[in-house]
């Protein structure tokens, strides 16, 4: 289906019912179809929804984005679906998304669940994170396609590098750089304080960067071994023990 968002059109894939919903939020580049094997997963026995970003997948393209529009976005999805408590999932860029989304509005998470997903960058040098904004500003299809392909790495599984670089050349490329040059002003730290609820992720063994979320204050980790940045493409029956794992907590 579609739903209406801050912009335009969002593609929504809704279903299942039962137990407290799950809300899937996939990275800078990716689609809802990314989730397909969470979404099968859980919805027998649980309603389960994902949904295409602005400038993503079907959904239409916006004049503007930003963290704070990505997360009244979602907060309009379930809104429209009538869901008032949810755990939210979340994967990469969209970290910053869960800790917006739960600084805005606290009262509506059961639990944050972060995919090997950005923590807080707010640290980071101000000349380098100048750079990366100057650098993102000129992005082609072409450089989107280079910067993918690094980030599958080896571990990536044929069928999630094909996917995923799919998706990558669907995005419109003003997102990347706007969302993208966003990162390292985005005070993660200080949105999560106004939400007390639990928080986990579930990253991908051997990464230590010390930006992701796993690093974030309260957040409870999980690893899985041999996978990609995408992990939940690379083996999605480990990521989903590890996400009834989070849930049956």
């Amino acid at each position: 289906m579609f739903l209406e968002g801050g912009a335009g059109r969002l593609r929504v894939s809704d279903g299942g019912s039962g137990g407290t919903p799950v809300v899937f939020h996939h990275g800078l580049g990716a689609d809802w179809s990314c989730w397909q094997a969470q979404l099968d997963h859980l919805r027998p026995a649980r309603r389960a929804v994902a949904f295409d970003a602005r400038g993503h997948g079907e959904s239409d393209r916006a004049p503007t984005y930003s963290i704070d529009a990505l997360a009244d976005d979602l907060d309009r999805v379930v809104a429209q679906l009538g869901i008032s408590r949810f755990v939210l999932v979340g994967h990469s860029f969209a970290g910053t998304v869960l800790s917006a989304y739960a600084g805005k509005h606290p009262e509506k998470i059961a639990a944050l669940v972060y995919v090997d997903a950005v923590g807080d960058a707010s640290g980071v040098a101000a000349d380098v994170k100048e750079y990366f904004r100057k650098q993102d500003a000129g992005v082609t299809p072409q450089r989107v396609q280079e910067l993918y392909a690094q980030m599958l790495g080896p571990k990536a599984r044929p069928e999630t590098r094909q996917r995923i670089l799919a998706s990558a050349a669907r995005l419109d490329l003003p997102a990347f750089a706007q969302l993208h040059g966003q990162i390292g002003d985005f005070h993660a730290t200080e949105a999560l304080a106004r939400y007390g609820g639990p928080r986990f992720a579930i990253d991908a063994e051997g990464e230590d960067n010390p930006l992701l979320a796993a690093h974030l204050p309260g957040v409870k980790r999980r690893t899985i071994a041999g996978v990609s940045h995408w992990l939940m493409l690379d083996d999605p029956q480990a990521f989903n023990e590890a996400l009834d794992g989070v849930l049956g907590r």
